[in-house]
C-alpha cells in the first residue's frame, strides 16, 4: 500500500495546516518530554502486584497504550493521579512484533486483544477483585471492545474509559500522521513500511474487515458503563466525532465528552490527551461515577 501525498499533516486546507502546527508541536513535544522521562525512571515500571485490596477502591485499573505507544511514558501523569485517588494501577505492553522490537500495538489486533484478556485475568488473580476498570488511549481504546465483546471480557470489566480512542477505525492520513509525530519512529523505520508490515496498521483502518467485525453488532455491551473522551483537536482519529459511542441497546450507559465543551480554549492533539490536566480529571469522575 502506498501513502498519499498528504499536505502537512493531514488537511487539505493549508490555513488549517498552518493554524494548529503550533498545538501538534506542543502535543509532540509533550509526549516526547514524557517518552525520554519514563526511559530514565525506574520507578515508571511499578505496577501495584501484591498491593492488598482496598475497600474503598476494590477494582482494579488497567491501563491500556495505543498504536505506538508503551506502557511507561504514555501512562507517566495517570498513574500518579490514580495511585493519589487510591486506585491499584496495572499497564501491559501488547502487540510487539518479532521484526520490529520495542514498537507496541503493530501486531494482529485479535492477538493483541488476547494479550489484553491474559493480562486482565493476571490483575483479577493477583488482586482478587471482581473486575476491572479499563482505561485506554488510541488503539488501547479500540482493543477493549473486541475483548467485551468476543473474547468474554463483558462480565469482568465494571467500567470503560476511552481517551482519543479509535472507536470506529482510523483514516490513511490519520495513520500517517501518527507515524509522522510518534518520538523515534522515523528513526527506525520508514512510514511506508509500517503499512507493509503491520497488520494493525491495515485493521486500524476505518473501513477494514476487523473494523466491520468490531461494530456489527454495535458499540456497546450490556453490564459495562461507558466513557469516551475526545478532542476537536485530534489529528489522528479522523473524523474526531466518530470516537463518540452509541448505546447498542436501551439501558447501555455512555457518556460522550467533548475537551471543548470541558474548557473551551484547550487544544490538545491526540498524543497529548493522555496528560491533560481536564482529560484525568475526567477519568477519575468516570471511574468514581
Amino acid at each position: 500500500m502506498s501513502l498519499p501525498p498528504i499536505p502537512g499533516v493531514n488537511a487539505d486546507d493549508a490555513r488549517i495546516e498552518l493554524t494548529r502546527a503550533p498545538e501538534r508541536l506542543s502535543g509532540n513535544t509533550t509526549a516526547a518530554g514524557h517518552r525520554v522521562a519514563a526511559a530514565l525512571d525506574a520507578e515508571a515500571t511499578a505496577d501495584d502486584w501484591g498491593r492488598p485490596p482496598d475497600a474503598r477502591r476494590p477494582y482494579p485499573v488497567v491501563l491500556v497504550h495505543g498504536t505506538l505507544g508503551d506502557r511507561q511514558y504514555v501512562w507517566r501523569e495517570a498513574v500518579p493521579v490514580l495511585k493519589a485517588a487510591g486506585h491499584r494501577v496495572f499497564r501491559l505492553n501488547y502487540g510487539e512484533m518479532p521484526t520490529l522490537p520495542r514498537l507496541y500495538g503493530l501486531a494482529d489486533i485479535r492477538l493483541s486483544t488476547r494479550e489484553l484478556a491474559e493480562f486482565v485475568d493476571r490483575v483479577l488473580a493477583d488482586t482478587g477483585a471482581a473486575q476491572v476498570d479499563l482505561v485506554g488511549h488510541s488503539q488501547g481504546g479500540m482493543i477493549p471492545h473486541y475483548y467485551l465483546k468476543f473474547l468474554g471480557g463483558a462480565g469482568k470489566v465494571r467500567r470503560f474509559v476511552g481517551i482519543a480512542p479509535s472507536s470506529h477505525g482510523v483514516t490513511v492520513e490519520g495513520l500517517t500522521a501518527l507515524v509522522r509525530q510518534a518520538v523515534g519512529v522515523r528513526d527506525i523505520v520508514e512510514e511506508e513500511l509500517l503499512f507493509r508490515v503491520s497488520p494493525a496498521f491495515v485493521q486500524l483502518l476505518h473501513d477494514s474487515e476487523f473494523v466491520r467485525e468490531l461494530t456489527s453488532t454495535g458499540d456497546t455491551v450490556a453490564g459495562v458503563r461507558y466513557t469516551v473522551i475526545w478532542s476537536t483537536r485530534d489529528e489522528v482519529v479522523q473524523p474526531p466525532t466518530s470516537q463518540r459511542l452509541t448505546p447498542s441497546e436501551p439501558g447501555h450507559e455512555v457518556t460522550n465528552l467533548c475537551l471543548q465543551e470541558l474548557a473551551p480554549d484547550n487544544r490538545a492533539t491526540h498524543l497529548a490527551m493522555p496528560y491533560d490536566p481536564v482529560v484525568l480529571r475526567e477519568m477519575l469522575r468516570a471511574l468514581d461515577g
